[in-house]
């Protein structure tokens, strides 16, 4: 919750809220979909959910929004977000009970719809002060 608040946060400010949320259901509905396909071609029927897959698509639209303007957002750094990443898919992948799908799937529909959305400038909190 704790990565949702802090990452989410500096998404919401750079897409505005309602981008932000559709990035967010969005990558994690996405996420779940690659989950089941995957659960399904290998004839494990057992069911996921959380919401991990749509905090990866958020960390997947601020990559995108990172390399977009330079390769930083304020404080966030593209090769911050990738260390990050990396860290967690591997620490996932090493682990038990970690729906790696979900968050491959949730990182890169993010970044997708990151793409999809994201207008340089546009955010909800940037104020254009024009005299």
């Amino acid at each position: 919750m704790t990565m949702l608040f802090v990452i989410g946060w500096n998404l919401e400010q750079e897409t505005g809220k309602i981008k932000f949320l559709m990035i967010y259901v969005l990558s994690g509905f996405c996420g779940n979909v690659l989950s089941a396909c995957h659960d399904i071609g290998v004839h494990d029927f057992s069911v996921s959910a959380g919401a991990s897959g749509a905090i990866f698509g958020i960390i997947g639209a601020l990559l995108y929004i990172a390399i977009r303007n330079k390769g930083r957002i304020r404080d966030i750094s593209s090769r911050g977000l990738v260390f990050m990443v990396a860290l967690s898919l591997y620490f996932g992948f090493i682990s038990g009970g970690v729906d790696n799908y979900a968050h491959i799937g949730g990182l890169l529909s993010g970044f997708v719809f990151g793409v999809i959305l994201y207008r340089k400038g546009q955010g909800e909190y940037r104020a254009d002060f024009r005299i």
